[in-house]
């Protein structure tokens, strides 16, 4: 003995909640919203009282056996709706993105007025790496607290959805990856381009510029992937913020930036080549001193390592020394690419991936850390499986 308590459509049902005293929360749906609310009793003689008059609709029945229709849908058409579903809700929500806009360009702007135009001398060769460093640390974490923020109010709507069978999980997750992939790398590209020129990165080539688009790029993807792993296992805001850092910490520790990778201990040293963060700080550094050829510094020979008090201004090489900087009052440790990348111990066979020239270093760094990514997905679409199947079990128990 049900009785009818709003009849009519969504906009006609949002004023009817808030003229009733309960507006639904911005993101919310409203039916789902509406449901929760109807345990109160208050609620339904509220929203009863304020509702507009259901108005006589006509309604035509046709005889289902008249005409044969194949209503089946493939998983493929499933996914199709759901990708442009994701994209309206994306445009729906503008403020989400409006402030993961706001984010990328501030970091940008902070690190590149932070490390404003690094200087070619040794400090400068250290300051780059810690650049390098926030870099990627940014991006990794700004893609993983986005992806917990959003998809933490998705979960409930994939499980009843899915439960439903109105489509498979690896439809769902399938729109979610692609449109999430596309807004990562807009906001990966965003602070690489802003930054990059600011801080005075490896302009040599125009393909070093890009190699350090396509790294924090991936970062970020990866950074997702890991708060799409938290959000779909925990299912709760709290318990997925409380485990993030237990997940950031041991990427930033065994990144090879705090302690070189060949001085770790086991089994800190076997884990550092399960970390993602350790191959994009290796392809960045090593794509940021993958320096041209420059003959006059190799004609040079000893002539700038025992510098003495020539100018740097007069320096044939890319690196020179500060008078501060000299070894013994006069030797310059670093005037090469290869010799910056030694003070940052990577150089030598004990580094891995090392390739016989910087730039296949920096391609096999980068196919690392496109598995990784390609992992992370994989077991965020298993950690989602799991879980519908967990509800599914639970459901058809209830109903026996």
């Amino acid at each position: 003995h049900g009785e009818l308590v709003f009849f009519g459509t969504v906009p006609e049902l949002l004023d009817t909640l808030s003229t009733s005293g309960f507006p639904c929360p911005q993101g919310q749906n409203p039916a789902d919203f509406v449901v929760e609310q109807l345990d109160k009793p208050e609620v339904a003689a509220a929203i009863a009282a304020n509702r507009p008059p259901i108005a006589t609709r006509s309604v035509v029945v046709t005889d289902a056996k008249s005409e044969s229709v194949d209503r089946r849908v493939s998983e493929i058409s499933k996914m199709w709706t759901l990708l442009r579903r994701n994209i309206a809700c994306t445009k729906r929500e503008p403020m989400l993105t409006k402030i993961r806009s706001i984010q990328s360009v501030g970091i940008a702007l902070v690190c590149g007025f932070l490390f404003f135009r690094l200087d070619l001398n040794l400090l400068g060769v250290k300051s780059r790496a810690g650049a390098i460093f926030m870099l990627a640390l940014t991006q990794m974490l700004f893609g993983m607290l986005g992806t917990l923020n959003v998809f933490i109010g998705e979960r409930p709507v994939f499980l009843r959805e899915t439960l439903d069978r109105c489509y498979a999980p690896a439809s769902f997750y399938c729109a979610r990856v692609i449109v999430d992939t596309v807004l990562q790398s807009v906001f990966g590209t965003v602070v690489i381009s802003i930054s990059y020129f600011m801080i005075g990165f490896n302009a040599d080539s125009v393909s070093n510029f890009l190699v350090a688009v396509a790294v924090l790029v991936v970062m970020s993807n990866c950074g997702s992937s890991v708060g799409f792993l938290l959000s779909a296992k925990t299912g709760n805001i709290n318990t997925a913020l409380a485990l993030a850092p237990m997940a950031v910490m041991p990427q930033v520790l065994l990144s090879g930036f705090m302690i070189d990778t060949t001085s770790m201990v086991q089994p800190f040293n076997g884990l550092s080549y399960i970390a993602f963060f350790r191959y994009a700080f290796q392809a960045l550094v090593f794509n940021e001193f993958n320096c041209a050829d420059r003959p006059a510094c190799d004609a040079a020979g000893n002539e700038w390592i025992v510098q003495g008090n020539k100018s740097c201004d007069d320096s044939p090489c890319k690196f020179c020394c500060d008078a501060s900087e000299l070894v013994g009052g006069e030797i310059c440790p670093v005037t090469t690419c290869e010799e910056a990348l030694a003070s940052l111990g990577l150089a030598g066979p004990e580094v891995w991936p090392l390739a016989d020239t910087e730039s296949a270093t920096v391609l096999h760094n980068v196919l690392m850390l496109c598995a990784l990514l390609v992992v992370l997905r994989t077991l965020g679409y298993i950690v989602l499986h799991r879980v519908f199947r967990s509800a599914d079990r639970a459901t058809k128990m209830v109903k026996k």
